[in-house]
């Protein structure tokens, strides 16, 4: 493996762990009514969650043991691009646009909340990916494994029942998922940790 795929790997734990700080820092914001913009916010998410589909791409084309779970990062991190997207240029105009654009503005953030939802459930299904690999490990190797795969399994649930169900499984979709993407980041970087020191 050369050296820049080496980074792009050891790089995209760093990555998820921003983006989980990204979302504890909005919904900070949100319960106190902090004065962040969040414009500011969803911008440095939209920046993060590239970062991470590229990231993803590459190490997803070295082939190695957690390609599938790069190639799901991948994918749920474009999936997040979208809907960050989605709601950085179109909601505040469908939502001041009035009555008359009513309908058209509940759909377009149902769409953004069905990709945040299957984001979610990608991270899920990456960190049980993960965690499986830990689990032939021994010590804390192998407990974060299982908080991967207990997390990653959950998320994978709640937000396929909020890709079903809509935005009434918004709250519990969104800290399963975040979860999740928080122990699937300690996850990758022991196993990646472990898959360097083989090399050596």
């Amino acid at each position: 493996m050369d050296q820049r795929a080496n980074k792009a790997i050891s790089i995209i734990p760093v990555l998820l762990a921003s983006i989980v700080l990204t979302q504890i820092i909005y919904i900070a914001k949100s319960t106190y009514k902090i004065e962040i913009p969040s414009f500011a916010i969803w911008s440095v998410e939209a920046v993060l969650f590239l970062a991470l589909a590229v990231s993803g791409l590459v190490a997803m084309l070295q082939k190695g043991q957690n390609a599938l779970a790069f190639a799901a990062i991948a994918m749920g991190a474009m999936l997040n691009v979208f809907q960050v997207g989605m709601g950085m240029t179109m909601f505040t105009p469908l939502s001041d646009a009035g009555t008359s654009q009513e309908a058209v503005y509940g759909a377009v953030v149902a769409m953004a909340f069905f990709l945040y939802f299957s984001g979610k459930l990608l991270f899920g299904f990456a960190a049980v990916s993960v965690g499986q690999r830990l689990m032939r490990e021994t010590g804390s190797n192998r407990i974060a494994g299982l908080l991967a795969i207990a997390s990653g399994l959950i998320a994978i649930l709640v937000n396929f029942g909020g890709m079903a169900i809509g935005m009434a499984w918004l709250y519990p979709a969104g800290a399963t998922g975040t979860l999740a993407t928080l122990f699937l980041a300690l996850a990758l970087n022991r196993h990646t940790r472990i898959a360097l020191l083989a090399d050596r």
